[in-house]
């Protein structure tokens, strides 16, 4: 019969246990850099259309009409397929409601 020896069992097991802690923590951060990533680049999405909005008041003296005609006439690209913009225009002298959500994969 053979005999257990805890030194050998703990030398295959640390280093299991050591590479499985490393690559829980690379997956996270992974996660967390994505998710960032994630929150600027929609950020930076109504930010363009922000400034779009000031943009064409201060040349046409009224607030667009929709985020099309800023798209039209001021060059504002964004994807579509990946952004939905909620755009709220209630008259031409008010600023309109922006806001920008990012579409989920179903």
């Amino acid at each position: 019969m053979k005999r257990f020896d805890i030194r050998r069992v703990l030398a295959y097991a640390i280093p299991i246990v050591l590479f499985s802690a490393m690559l829980a923590w690379f997956l996270i951060a992974m996660n967390s850099a994505d998710s960032s990533t994630k929150q600027r680049e929609l950020a930076a999405v109504k930010s363009t259309i922000e400034n779009g909005v000031t943009m064409c008041y201060a040349i046409e003296g009224a607030y667009p009409e929709s985020v099309d005609y800023l798209a039209e006439n001021y060059g504002l690209i964004y994807d579509k397929d990946r952004y939905i913009v909620y755009y709220d225009c209630f008259a031409d002298n008010i600023r309109p409601t922006v806001n920008v959500l990012e579409r989920r994969a179903v």
